[in-house]
């Protein structure tokens, strides 16, 4: 069962590899095992694989910031609503893009599975769409 105290060293660890680039604190509440899966990329297998993905954000960007919208836990399970904001310095694995300079501001969510007091199983949604058209990769949708 996901306690309070769980969701509250969640939210610290998280903050601290996000704003740190501490990717050590996963040790925490991650499995050695865990299966991350933030699409449209593939599945991150095993803790080290994870943590190589947090580095690869942290390369393409800076000054990140989270705001927690809202967490919240359910049996085994917990998931969290989130705001990143960052500034686009680097190019990123993920997003091999130069550069831009640009603030971005990412909404997103995610929803764990803990077995034996250490998440098992994440997968995280955010608004990638979003974030490219706010470092100009893709023009903006919608009324102009």
């Amino acid at each position: 069962m996901v306690t309070k105290e769980f969701l509250a060293k969640a939210r610290s660890v998280l903050e601290e590899v996000l704003t740190k680039g501490n990717v050590d604190a996963l040790d925490q509440i991650d499995d050695p095992d865990v299966v991350v899966t933030m699409y449209p990329f593939p599945a991150m297998k095993g803790l080290p694989a994870v943590k190589q993905g947090f580095l690869g954000l942290k390369a393409g960007f800076s000054d990140v910031r989270i705001t927690w919208e809202e967490m919240v836990s359910e049996g085994d399970s917990y998931a969290g609503r989130y705001v990143m904001r960052m500034k686009h310095t680097g190019s990123s694995p993920m997003f091999p893009i130069p550069p831009t300079g640009k603030e971005i501001v990412v909404p997103g969510c995610f929803f764990a599975r803990v077995k034996n007091g250490k998440d098992v199983e994440v997968v995280h949604y955010h608004d990638n769409l979003g974030m490219l058209q706010q470092m100009g990769v893709i023009p903006a949708t919608g009324p102009k």
